[in-house]
């Protein structure tokens, strides 16, 4: 059997990673060959992506995968979900992406506050300041001249489209707008919103090819050769969601800066449980729905951190997990999702006066502060839990944790008291595994189910 080097490359809120999967009908490999920063910058008034600067860095990727691994037979891309690009007329980005961060989105949401369950009702989104929904509306706010765009493109295909020039759009990715539902975008709403449909590429299937890799695309990557890029699941949970161990209904927890907390359903549940239980309905790789609740994950701990080193307590994780399990516990617990917590900033402050308000206690040691937060995000796990048992009608007795989170021992043991389910961790890479299965059934390599068989 021929054997395949598939890059993954898989694009969180808060870094970047290349990994080489090779597969040769007996065994799957990976080899990680890039690692990079990522985040928000501010640029205009407004929080951003540098998207140049992260083609640079996948074409980096590229680079070092041929250097380490040989020739590429694909070239895979996931992202978060619900942000864009914008192609001009001229084919070339017309400025550096919205982050869904950006203040005008929770304007928007408030704005817009009447017309929460219109926009549910659409494809089952749950709503959420960050909803693409409300980045659409933000640009009617400011009147933007659309006539100047050529293609609307979501982020894993705003980047295969600056390494091929070709535009299509991915079902995975789009249905986390808010407005992709029934293999198409709401026409009602986008005439609302004031967006020309002609403005999204063709909606191709998952797992075909997009296109191959441009002549400056190669001249960047130092390669001479054709690679194919694959329209892998664009969406880094649909991505995790390919590894889940049980098939049917499993229930598990993709934990990265945001945790995604949920199961998988045969079709939308568009229903007032899902509504009110603030669960949404996005698509699978595999053709399923991906029935989640939206939780803020690592974010609260890695602001922490950040305001910890500004202060001059340079800390890794291990060692902020180290702490948390010395510090006392004090019962302290604060709303993971609660709206302070959503912006950049002082987050360690953020967790002690909120924990001061509500309950009146005082949180003073590195340890004592990571521990609430960990403890916190237990029990939004938990909430999530019940309510999904609630709506589906369903018992769960095992957990997967999917994604850079599960690494954390300390905090899948918590989360497995505070559920009372057994917890299998990993793949901590789960995102990029899925990413390679994806380019691999495109490839030809074999099928889902059978590749599967090979999860690391």
């Amino acid at each position: 059997m021929k054997t395949y080097n598939v890059l993954a490359v898989d694009l969180g809120a808060s870094s970047g990673r290349g990994i080489v999967y090779t597969f040769d009908g007996n065994s799957l490999r990976e080899k990680v060959v890039h690692r990079f920063a990522n985040g928000a910058e501010e640029q205009g008034g407004h929080l951003v992506w540098n998207a140049p600067k992260i083609y640079e860095e996948i074409c980096r990727a590229v680079r070092l995968a041929d250097e380490a691994c040989g020739k590429l037979d694909g070239i895979g891309i996931d992202t978060w979900g619900v942000d864009f690009g914008l192609i001009g007329k001229d084919g070339k980005l017309l400025e550096n992406p919205r982050h869904y961060r950006d203040a005008a989105n929770t304007k928007m949401r408030r704005k817009y506050a009447d017309k929460d369950r219109q926009l549910f009702d659409i494809a089952g989104i749950s709503v959420n300041d960050f909803n693409t929904t409300y980045q659409l509306f933000a640009r009617k706010e400011e009147q933007f001249d659309w006539t100047k765009v050529q293609y609307l493109l979501f982020m894993p295909q705003l980047f295969g489209y600056l390494l091929t020039g070709a535009a299509a759009t991915e079902p995975t990715i789009a249905s986390t707008g808010g407005f992709f539902a029934n293999g198409a975008f709401d026409k009602t709403f986008l005439r609302e919103a004031g967006v020309p449909a002609e403005i999204f590429p063709p909606v191709r299937k998952t797992f075909e090819t997009l296109g191959v890799l441009n002549e400056a695309s190669k001249a960047l990557a130092g390669i001479s050769y054709d690679v194919p890029v694959i329209l892998t699941p664009g969406h880094d949970t649909a991505c995790a969601v390919l590894c889940c161990r049980q098939a049917e209904h499993p229930l598990y927890l993709s934990s990265g800066t945001w945790s995604l907390f949920g199961t998988t359903e045969e079709k939308p549940v568009i229903a007032d449980s899902a509504f009110f239980g603030k669960y949404t309905n996005e698509l699978g790789g595999d053709g399923k729905v991906r029935f989640l609740r939206n939780i803020m994950g690592m974010w609260i701990i890695q602001e922490c951190r950040r305001q910890w080193e500004e202060e001059g307590q340079t800390l890794d994780y291990p060692e902020i997990v180290r702490l948390a399990e010395g510090a006392n516990d004090s019962g302290a617990v604060i709303d993971v999702n609660a709206e302070c917590f959503f912006s950049p900033g002082k987050m360690a402050d953020k967790v002690r006066d909120s924990v001061l308000q509500n309950q009146g206690i005082v949180l003073g040691t590195v340890g004592e502060i990571a521990r609430c937060v960990y403890a916190s995000m237990a029990k939004a796990y938990r909430g999530a839990f019940d309510e999904l048992k609630k709506i589906t009608g369903r018992e769960y007795a095992q957990l997967q944790i999917l994604g850079g989170g599960s690494k954390n021992a300390y905090l899948n043991d918590m989360i497995g008291r505070e559920l009372g389910v057994s917890v299998l961790a990993g793949p901590a890479e789960a995102s990029s595994l899925g990413n390679a299965l994806g380019q691999l059934v495109g490839l030809g390599a074999g099928s889902l189910s059978r590749l599967r068989e090979f999860l690391i």
